[in-house]
């Protein structure tokens, strides 16, 4: 009677390990077909993305969110991409960004707030790096920012800004297109 018993749990193994091992093959199969086409998604995703940084940037009509802040002395400090950026839109130009480092004044500057429109503006483009470099400077009604920026081909940025009043400090970021319209936003109190 043992011996029976054993030939039937063998039996069942077999009837449990067989399907489970076709339900494992099929299963690695399917995940072999997915990652394919992930992968020539990600390349059209890749080459969208492209299409329309390169869009963006040539026709003067983006956003510059900035994550981080980078300082001299002092090292980095994050930062909230919606409430710091810098927006072109065509002729005009709006900066707000946090601010942490020397500065030369009576009052102290915790942000650079400016609305206006750019003085000299020039791009050029690396064709064989599908970058873009932008150099220029912006008047508010107390100071002239000069703003360099370059922007990688999948839209990430590193700006740098600097002023009479301040020392040059570094920002990165990711472009954002506009879609449509949008108003450049007037300064707030704060203004160097």
């Amino acid at each position: 009677m043992n011996f029976e018993l054993f030939q039937k749990k063998g039996a069942m193994k077999k009837l449990f390990i067989m399907p489970l091992t076709v339900l494992t093959a099929l299963l690695f199969i399917s995940a072999v077909k997915v990652s394919g086409e992930d992968k020539l998604s990600r390349s059209e995703k890749k080459t969208a993305r492209q299409r329309i940084v390169k869009e963006a940037v040539e026709s003067r009509r983006f956003v510059i969110e900035f994550d981080r802040l980078y300082m001299y002395r002092y090292g980095r400090i994050d930062l909230s991409p919606g409430k710091n950026f810098i927006l072109i839109s065509g002729n005009k130009a709006a900066i707000r960004a946090g601010y942490m480092g020397r500065q030369i004044g009576f009052m102290p500057i915790a942000g650079i707030r400016l609305a206006g429109e750019p003085v000299s503006y020039r791009m050029e483009k690396n064709s064989s790096k599908g970058t873009y470099r932008i150099e220029m400077d912006v008047k508010g009604d107390a100071d002239t920012f000069h703003i360099s920026i370059l922007i990688g081909e999948n839209g990430s940025c590193n700006t740098t800004i600097s002023a009479n009043r301040i020392d040059q400090v570094r920002y990165t970021g990711t472009l954002v297109p506009m879609e449509k319209e949008e108003k450049v936003p007037e300064p707030d109190a704060i203004r160097i």
